[in-house]
């Protein structure tokens, strides 16, 4: 059992490691090179620094500080929390993989929050009248990581090992 618990451990660190440098680094090359600046890379995907306040999309960008604060710390040490947990009571490589990359995406954000005030979204997805609000790397891990957790569950898929 505990060599179970040691093996998802390793599969949680090492999704949420990756996901917290890659995210990290990209919002500073992304601070360093989008000064003022937006490049298309795509007729619909653009890189435009802009920093963020609030939670995703900006929520509680503009709540009193007594609230927006304290919010905004705890949810992510939460989040870290509850999905290294679950990541070892499922016992499924692919779970630990997704729950990895939901806790880094967490702290990749809290890092912002704690050390800068705000966090740093970078990509902005808009074509014609259609946008979607900019996002970072962190965001982007905890959405695709949830949406492919829940496909998993969906379909009896998650596989324990």
């Amino acid at each position: 059992m505990e060599k179970t618990v040691r093996k998802h451990a390793l599969i949680y660190f090492s999704a949420f490691l990756v996901i917290l440098i890659l995210d990290l680094l990209t919002k500073s090359l992304a601070e360093g090179h989008l000064r003022d600046k937006e490049i298309s890379l795509l007729p619909f995907l653009h890189l435009v620094l802009v920093y963020n306040r609030g939670i995703a999309f900006g929520l509680f960008s503009e709540g009193p500080e007594y609230l927006r604060v304290p919010i905004l710390l705890v949810i992510p040490i939460i989040a870290v929390v509850i999905t290294l947990l679950y990541a070892l009571k499922e016992r499924s490589p692919s779970v630990s993989f997704l729950m990895g990359m939901v806790g880094g995406g967490a702290l990749g954000n809290l890092y912002d929050r704690l050390f800068l005030g705000h966090v740093r979204d970078f990509i902005y997805l808009a074509y014609g009248k259609l946008s979607w609000p900019a996002f970072n790397l962190a965001d982007a891990s905890i959405s695709l990581a949830i949406v492919l957790l829940l496909g998993l569950q969906a379909f009896g898929k998650a596989g324990k090992g």
